[in-house]
């Protein structure tokens, strides 16, 4: 992928980061990729809450939290998603996500130009 290797890193730590919170010990995330000739894909699936269909579109909005996470215990400011889609689309590039069932999401990173793999 083209991104910077720092701005790379940013963003795949920002869709770990909820599994990786205090209280998550049974969440999971994964990530693979895939080079195309035009482009890299990564694809981020995680356990989380339930996240109906309809919350999707305002999921990337900066401060953006779903109802059940607004509890001064849970950690985060709902940056995680508004970051991912600035640095993606910095790099002229595409986000994409989609409700994993059972809860969590799939988060679909498309980045221009297909490069060397770098390491976070």
């Amino acid at each position: 992928m083209s991104a910077s290797t720092g701005s790379a890193c940013r963003l795949f730590l920002s869709l770990g980061e909820p599994v990786a919170a205090p209280g998550a010990a049974h969440g999971w995330v994964q990530i693979t990729s895939r080079t195309l000739p035009d482009s890299g894909v990564a694809v981020v699936s995680n356990t989380g809450p339930v996240v109906p269909k309809y919350e999707i579109p305002g999921i990337f909005a900066p401060f953006r939290r779903l109802d059940g996470d607004r509890l001064a215990t849970t950690p985060g400011a709902g940056l995680g998603l508004s970051i991912v889609q600035a640095v993606t689309r910095a790099h002229g590039g595409e986000v994409h996500a989609e409700p994993r069932e059972g809860g969590g999401l799939i988060v679909t990173v498309t980045l221009p130009g297909a490069g060397s793999p770098q390491r976070c």
